[in-house]
């Protein structure tokens, strides 16, 4: 079933693991990881819609919507936030020795990554602000994403671009590997930006560190979505 308009992944993320690895060695397909903030933009932009429908895993990354789609039925197993799962796909990437695309991130955020996963191979290319408005440079963007033939490309340029990129990668095909769209997990991976503490995330609180920890950035989003959030589950639960 449905819950906002997405066919949310429904198993744990052992199992969703399991299926990745098994896709790392496949056509390339993408998966995008549903927060409050896309269930906002999943109103206003049909381009993003778009990139939802063609994902191969939709998730649930948050913890504060994990409850909501309960109340729901949405038969969601649990909510598996980006940051943990990238944090596990870059364990097993060091394991098998994969080699892996990084699309956005600063240089010092690879260059920690390559220091700290040295049987990884890194192909990094971090786009310029603005590129997704320009076609040239999305060109680029999938024309190295196709070249590298990673068992895995993280998109790391914010939502809704690094969505609406991956989805153009996987309709012009040529790609191989899997596509994972989850922000700044990699920063936060690098050390450079601070996760949350175990206990905060457990409370359902990390939302609430990030805030602290970037107000200026955050805070408007923030309070925008919440703002935009509550009719949208309102009328949810009235058509359930």
């Amino acid at each position: 079933m449905k819950v906002f308009g997405i066919d949310f992944y429904r198993g744990p993320q052992r199992e969703l693991i399991d299926e990745l690895i098994k896709l790392s060695d496949a056509p390339f397909r993408y998966l995008v990881t549903a927060n409050v903030n896309h269930v906002v933009l999943l109103e206003q932009d049909e381009s993003f819609r778009e990139a939802y429908r063609y994902a191969g895993h939709r998730l649930c990354d948050s913890r504060v919507l994990f409850p909501v789609l309960q109340r729901l039925n949405a038969g969601v197993a649990e909510p598996i936030p980006g940051s943990t799962l990238t944090r596990a796909m870059m364990g097993i990437a060091q394991l098998r020795q994969w080699p892996v695309t990084v699309l956005g991130c600063e240089p010092d955020v690879v260059a920690t990554l390559k220091r700290k996963y040295p049987a990884v191979t890194f192909h990094h290319y971090n786009p310029p602000m603005g590129f997704i408005n320009d076609v040239r440079e999305v060109e680029r963007c999938i024309a190295f994403i196709q070249q590298q033939r990673s068992r895995m490309t993280f998109f790391s340029v914010g939502s809704p671009r690094q969505e609406i990129l991956a989805c153009a990668v996987y309709k012009r095909g040529g790609a191989t590997g899997i596509g994972l769209c989850t922000g700044a997990s990699l920063t936060f991976l690098s050390g450079k930006v601070k996760r949350a503490p175990i206990w905060i995330q457990r409370m359902s609180l990390e939302w609430l560190h990030r805030l602290c920890s970037e107000p200026r950035r955050l805070g408007r989003r923030y309070a925008v979505d919440a703002y935009r959030i509550l009719p949208i589950i309102a009328r949810q639960f009235r058509n359930r």
